[in-house]
Order: C-alpha cells, then structure tokens, then sequence
C-alpha cells in the first residue's frame, strides 16, 4: 500500500486508517512552516537586490516578518474554508462521513503542495533575481510582474492545483463513499476557480 496519496490516491484513502485529520494537521502545518520559509528567502532577495537605507531596510524588514506570519495562518484558514466548501456538495451528495473526514483528506491532499514547493520556490528566486536596484524601478517591477506572473510559476501553479484536484476528488470518492466522476469534477472546479483567483 502506498505511504502517500501522491500517486496512488485511490488505493491510499482506501485502507481503513485513512484518511486522519492528526496526519491532516501535520502535513498542513508542515507546508505553512514550509511556504513561510520560502516566503521569508524571496523576501531576502528582493531585499538584498534593492538600493535603499539602513533605517528603510529594517522597515521593510518588519513588514516582511509580519507578512511570513500571516502566510503561516493564512494556509490553516485556507485549509477550514475550502474543506468548508467541499463538505457542502459532499453533503449534499449524502457523504457517508462527517466534516472531520473532508478535512482530513483535504490536508492530506496538500502533501501535493509539498511536492511542488521545490519548483515554486526555484521560481521565486529566479523571479525576485529579476528585481531592480532603484526603490522606484522595483515598485513599478513588482506592479507590473503581478499582472502577468512568471510562466514558470504560473505552470508549477497549474500543475499543483490538478494534482491536488484528483487526490482531493479521489479521496473524497473513497472516504465519503461517493461517485468518483461527481468527487473529481467538484474539486477540479473548485481548485480551478482558485487558481483563476490566484492569477487575478
């Protein structure tokens, strides 16, 4: 049996100790330690490329603390609302099984944002790499970067909201006893719909 839903999540959410809301849990805050440290290095860079003061740098500096901080919490909320959002069609499709168990799947699914994470954080990197040294110059660099993304993390993005869709619908298929084709249809939308909002 496989030790995670990456690649066979059918046969994973099928034995009967999973999915586990305690895995869940781990594997989500795993990702937001995760996702802030990656937060905090892009940060750094962008930093260390831009022309500015001492006083102007511990500044930011806060700001970018206070940032990694609210990622961190951002990614548990996110988690509760999209579990929210699935466990209404699971609901309404007579699930077999209460909140606890979406939410379970739903964390354990993010061990797919693990998985990109690497990528992501490559792009990143490269991307705050790009940035101006002029305080100006790299304002209007970030406002314009923001409206187009880089490919590559478009990509990685994409990439990662599919996976997740297909454990997240395969596992609500095996633990909520429902049609797989209904279960995958649901979380595809939903994680594209993200996705878009992401972009926007």
């Amino acid at each position: 049996m496989p030790s995670t839903p990456l690649l066979a999540p059918q046969e994973y959410f099928r034995r009967h100790d999973r999915p586990t809301l305690a895995r869940a849990a781990g594997i989500v805050l795993v990702e937001a330690l995760a996702t802030g440290v990656v937060l905090w290095l892009f940060m750094q860079r962008v930093i260390g490329q831009v022309d500015v003061s001492p006083g102007e740098r511990a500044r930011v500096q806060s700001i970018v603390t206070g940032a990694v901080v609210g990622v961190f919490f951002a990614i548990f909320v996110g988690w509760l609302l999209l579990t929210a959002i699935l466990h209404v069609f699971v609901w309404f499709a007579d699930g077999d099984r209460g909140f606890g168990t979406t939410a379970a799947v739903v964390g354990e699914a993010e061990i797919v944002g693990l998985a990109v994470l690497p990528l992501t954080t490559v792009a990143l990197l490269n991307f705050a790499g790009q940035t101006p040294s002029d305080p100006q110059a790299a304002a209007e660099f970030f406002q314009r970067a923001a409206s187009f993304n880089s490919p590559l993390l478009v990509l990685v993005s994409l990439v990662g909201t599919c996976w997740k869709a297909v454990v997240q619908g395969l596992g609500l298929a095996e633990s909520q006893g429902m049609d797989a084709g209904k279960a995958l249809v649901l979380t595809f939308v939903v994680g594209l719909i993200g996705f878009l909002i992401n972009l926007a």
